[in-house]
């Protein structure tokens, strides 16, 4: 088995392996911990016992002759830390998921027919896009979710609107780049629709670097998705969040009960390394030209 090679190809592992990690977690790490992450109370042969609040990691606790360890400690109502931060992978990557595959698709779409149509289309489409991006995306993403409210489709629309700027300019770009080709000329000469220009010649040109960026806009997601819940946006307790525990733990950080936020940050840093290793190796790997240049 040959090793990785260069920056883009150990990036691409090492991102991978994160990523698959914290899709492992939002897949079956709710069925792992059950309750424990929105309930301090255990349940052992038909008795209830409270976990006690903020224990340290590492903290052992014989409840009915059954030892139970939190590795993580408990936060301020004795919910197990470690349940929280696992359950919290489900609705964290949900919502980038969702927010990602809105701002993609919609910012394609638009970047083709603008690109290709060009005229009035073009020039009232890319003033919007650009007032957009130029806008601060987590105020603007504020804005959004406080209208909408909570719910995983509510703040998934506030994230995905700030990024369709990305793939359109990007999709744009690529397009006004290919109009001119000899290829898409020739297509033209040969009578074909305009559909099947755009569908058949000039998409899947667009594809690589749709590819590359998804990673990437996967990880601002994320950031931005853990900045609106650590304001309160979009989520409603007791759902275990990442960016939500960081807000709370930071209110017992000073008081030495640290593991409260450090553990959810440590989340969100890791998850988005990933993503970002993912995207800037792909780059690298789909677009050799462009990262030469």
């Amino acid at each position: 088995m040959r090793l990785p090679r260069g920056f883009a190809e150990w990036g691409l592992a090492v991102g991978t392996a994160l990523v698959a990690l914290f899709v492992a977690l939002a897949l079956a790490g709710e069925s792992l911990v059950g309750q424990l992450a929105v309930s301090n109370v255990v349940v052992v042969d038909g008795r209830v016992y409270e976990v006690p609040p903020l224990l340290p990691p590492g903290s052992r606790l014989t409840v009915g002759g059954r030892e139970l360890v939190f590795i993580m400690g408990t936060d301020q109502l004795g919910r197990d830390v470690f349940a929280r931060v696992v359950s919290g992978a489900r609705f964290v990557l949900t919502v980038a998921l969702l927010s990602t595959a809105i701002s993609a698709a919609l910012g394609t779409i638009l970047g083709l027919l603008s690109g290709y149509v060009g005229g009035f289309l073009d020039r009232v489409l890319s003033l919007v896009m650009d007032s957009m991006y130029a806008f601060p995306g987590l105020i603007l993403a504020i804005a959004i979710a406080a209208l909408l409210g909570v719910g995983v489709l509510n703040i998934s629309m506030a994230i995905a609107v700030v990024y369709i700027p990305s793939y359109y300019r990007m999709v744009r770009g690529v397009v006004l780049s290919l109009k001119s080709a000899p290829f898409v000329e020739a297509a033209v000469i040969a009578g074909a629709s305009p559909w099947s220009i755009v569908t058949r010649h000039i998409l899947p040109n667009v594809v690589p670097q749709i590819v590359s960026l998804l990673p990437v806009s996967f990880a601002d997601a994320i950031i931005t998705e853990a900045g609106l819940t650590f304001l309160g946006l979009g989520i409603e307790p007791p759902t275990p969040d990442w960016g939500f525990d960081l807000n709370k733990g930071r209110q017992f950080f000073l008081a030495g009960y640290w593991w409260i936020g450090v553990f959810p940050g440590l989340m969100i840093i890791l998850s988005v390394l990933g993503f970002l290793l993912v995207g800037e190796s792909l780059n690298e790997l789909l677009n050799p030209r462009k990262v030469e240049a």
